[in-house]
């Protein structure tokens, strides 16, 4: 598969379309969004004009991670042949999946120039096996405690986010548009991170410049988020300025769920007062907060189906908030070094 360097995102066509829920108050706002895809596949073997340079798709890298408990993380990696200019996405899988359920996106963002990492995380997939001093430990999704789901966040995505900053210092990546799409499970995990990431590098202080440590993560994609799953919180991402206010988030679920499109509309609201609806003809670029409710009971992994062109959604959200936003202009690629280096 080739794609063109200059083609940047030019075939994502869909468009998206505001409108009221029945189900909510006249106060808060509800994206739906439709007729959207990605076209032709992201236009594979795409033939190139004359003089315009050509970009091999590099294969994934299986690789396998330690995290500081000794858990041996696999992940699959997806480089961008975008270097500098690429922009990192985290993909969570739910509670019991594994890093296969985004086989398919993983690499279609990968086709618009995007890195994308996936992981499996604790208990689940390749990721069972923990090492320390004096035995090997088996972890299972089914039966770890909550103290396993916290440690998802503070060793397992702190890997990986060590992972992308070697990344970045190697120019294949820009951390500072970081984004991370997390699934139920992964949702609540992507969002209690977004206030770790935010805090600094192990609970430090943030600092700028080349000594950054952290609130690398700048946008944010709830799939069927939960408000509390088994350790894992929101309310501390909630209650921190960084995340209320600086974070684009795009929230979904599948409507037909009672229950499901409750949750998200409940994390909608929080964080709705720190994102005012912009005005004008570019509102829509300028918007940070999207709730949308697709027409399925599906939740979840399962709303990747072909069917409700997740792909395309995500995507144009990514293109809006991390290329196209006057913010993101302001999220050049810097060497960022590590504490005490």
């Amino acid at each position: 598969m080739r794609v063109a360097q200059s083609f940047r995102f030019k075939t994502i066509l869909f468009r998206l379309a505001r409108m009221r829920s029945r189900a909510l108050s006249a106060a808060v706002a509800v994206v739906v969004l439709s007729a959207f895809a990605l076209s032709a596949h992201c236009q594979a073997n795409k033939p190139q004009a004359k003089g315009e340079e050509e970009q091999k798709i590099p294969p994934p890298q299986d690789l396998v991670l330690e995290t500081g408990d000794g858990v041996q993380l696999a992940l699959t990696y997806y480089p961008s042949f975008q270097g500098k200019q690429a922009i990192p996405i985290v993909l969570l899988h739910g509670w019991k999946q594994t890093r296969n359920e985004y086989k398919d996106l993983a690499p279609a963002l990968q086709a618009l120039g995007h890195a994308v990492v996936v992981p499996d995380l604790r208990g689940h997939g390749e990721s069972t096996r923990r090492k320390d001093a004096r035995r090997d430990e088996r972890l299972d999704a089914a039966t770890m405690p909550p103290s396993q789901f916290a440690l998802m966040v503070v060793e397992d995505m702190k890997a990986v986010k060590d992972f992308l900053w070697n990344k970045n210092n190697e120019g294949e990546l820009n951390i500072d548009k970081l984004c991370i799409v997390g699934a139920d499970m992964g949702a609540s995990v992507a969002l209690d991170f977004a206030w770790y990431d935010a805090v600094g590098y192990n609970y430090g202080g943030v600092y700028y410049g080349p000594l950054k440590l952290g609130r690398f993560v700048k946008a944010l994609v709830l799939i069927s988020p939960e408000w509390s799953f088994r350790g894992l919180p929101l309310r501390r991402a909630a209650a921190d300025p960084a995340v209320q206010s600086d974070i684009s988030m795009l929230i979904l679920a599948g409507k037909r769920d009672a229950k499901a499109m409750g949750g998200a509309k409940r994390i909608y609201k929080v964080f709705e007062r720190f994102h005012p609806e912009p005005t004008g003809d570019d509102k829509l670029d300028k918007q940070t907060l999207f709730l949308g409710g697709l027409d399925t009971s599906l939740q979840g992994t399962k709303l990747l189906d072909p069917r409700f062109n997740l792909g395309g959604l995500i995507a144009d959200f990514i293109y809006r908030r991390l290329v196209k936003s006057s913010e993101s202009q302001e999220w050049s690629w810097k060497e960022r070094k590590f504490p005490h280096e």
